[in-house]
C-alpha cells in the first residue's frame, strides 16, 4: 500500500504522473493536432479538384485506392496528394501520423527533416521533397488499409492520428519533465492573476503582441503557454518567463521584485544537483539587484536539501512543487507569497 512506500519515491511518482498528464494535454495542442484535422475537413469540399491519375507513381496500392474510392471517405483524407502538402506543408503532420511514421523515421527513410515544417518554422516544401514524402506516406497507409481487410472508417483514421501523436509525445516526456513543471507554475500564476482581476494581457514571445482577456483567447493561449514570455498586470507590474531565472516579477519601474526558480525533477537522487542549479541562478539575480527576493519551488526535496535551503541566505522562501500542484491550501500559500509582491502598494 502507498503508506508503506518511501515518501520521497512516492512523491517522485506523484509529481511525475501529474506533470505527465498536463504535458500530454499541452503537447497535443502545441502539435496542432485538432487544427490539422480541421484543415483536412476544409479541403473535402474541394476533393474533386485533385487528380489521382498518377497514384501508382505516388505508391498508392490499387486495392487500397479502390477501398477508399467506394466508401464515405474523401481520397485526400487518406492518401497524400503532393499538391496538398505543397499548398499546406503543415498537413505533412496529418499524413505522417495516420501513416504511423515518426519524424525520426521520416528523416531516416527520406533524408527530410519535417519537424520545422510541421511546426510552421519553414513554410515552403520543394517538389522533390513533396513527392518523396507522398510516396512514403501512401505506401504505409496502403499497407494499413490492406491489413484492415478492405474496411476503413474516419474514426479509425483519427485513432491512428492520436495514437501516433501520443507516441511522439511520450518519446519527448523524459526530457520534458523540468519544462512542464515550469509551464504548470506559469499557468497557475496567470490563472490567479485573472481570478484576482488584475490581468491585462499575455505578451507573445515572437512579436510582443498583447493578448487580452477576451473571446476565449486566453484559454487557448494557456494551452500553448510556451508561445508567451509573460503577462502585463493592472498593478503596473509584469510577470516574465525566461530561463534563468524561470519567472520574474517586475515592478512598475522595471526593477525586479521577485525571482522564482522551478525545479521539477522526479529523481530524489538529483535533489542536491537541482538545488545547486537553482542557487546558482538566484545568486546571479542577487548580483544584479541585492534587494531582489528569491523563491525556489521544487519537487522531491530530500531532508538534506530542505535543511540546506532553510539555512541558505540566497533563498528567501521555498515551496514543495508537488504540494503546490496538488493541494489547494499549499498552493494558496505560494500564491499569496508571490502576489504580495504583485499587489503591494
Amino acid at each position: 500500500m502507498a503508506k508503506n512506500k518511501n515518501p520521497l519515491l512516492l512523491e517522485a511518482h506523484r509529481i511525475n504522473y501529474r506533470l505527465r498528464s498536463t504535458f500530454f494535454f499541452r503537447r497535443i495542442h502545441e502539435y496542432q493536432t485538432f487544427d490539422i484535422l480541421e484543415d483536412i475537413h476544409k479541403l473535402i469540399p474541394y476533393a474533386d479538384n485533385f487528380n489521382w491519375q498518377n497514384r501508382k507513381k505516388w505508391k498508392i496500392a490499387e486495392d487500397a485506392y479502390a477501398v477508399v474510392e467506394h466508401n464515405e471517405l474523401a481520397l485526400i483524407q487518406v492518401f497524400c496528394h503532393p499538391r496538398v502538402i505543397r499548398g499546406n506543408p503543415k498537413l505533412i503532420a496529418y499524413y505522417r501520423n495516420i501513416s504511423v511514421i515518426s519524424q525520426k523515421a521520416v528523416k531516416y527513410l527520406t533524408g527530410i527533416d519535417t519537424k520545422k515544417i510541421e511546426d510552421g518554422t519553414l513554410s515552403d516544401l520543394s517538389e522533390p521533397h513533396a513527392f518523396s514524402l507522398a510516396e512514403l506516406f501512401n505506401e504505409h497507409i496502403s499497407l494499413i488499409i490492406e491489413s484492415a481487410f478492405g474496411k476503413l472508417r474516419e474514426a479509425e483514421l483519427q485513432g491512428l492520428l492520436l495514437a501516433s501523436t501520443g507516441a511522439q509525445i511520450d518519446g519527448s516526456w523524459r526530457n520534458g519533465i523540468g519544462d512542464e513543471a515550469k509551464k504548470a507554475v506559469q499557468r497557475i500564476l496567470i490563472r490567479e492573476a485573472i481570478r484576482r482581476d488584475i490581468f491585462c494581457a499575455l505578451i507573445r514571445r515572437n512579436d510582443n503582441e498583447l493578448i487580452p482577456l477576451e473571446n476565449g483567447r486566453i484559454e487557448k493561449a494557456l494551452k500553448n503557454i510556451r508561445l508567451f514570455k509573460g503577462a502585463m498586470l493592472s498593478t503596473q507590474r509584469e510577470i516574465l518567463f525566461s530561463s534563468e531565472p524561470d519567472i520574474s516579477i517586475l515592478d512598475h519601474d522595471g526593477a525586479t521584485l521577485l525571482v522564482i526558480e522551478v525545479k521539477g525533477g522526479t529523481d530524489p537522487a538529483g535533489a542536491l544537483e537541482r538545488y545547486g542549479a537553482a542557487k546558482k541562478s538566484l545568486e546571479a539575480s542577487l548580483r544584479h539587484n541585492k534587494k531582489v527576493r528569491t523563491c525556489v519551488i521544487a519537487s522531491c526535496i530530500t531532508p538534506e536539501v530542505g535543511d540546506r535551503m532553510k539555512k541558505d541566505r540566497t533563498i528567501s522562501r521555498y515551496f514543495n512543487l508537488t504540494e503546490v500542484i496538488s493541494h489547494e491550501t499549499r498552493r494558496n500559500r505560494f500564491l499569496n507569497y508571490v502576489f504580495s509582491f504583485i499587489q503591494k502598494g
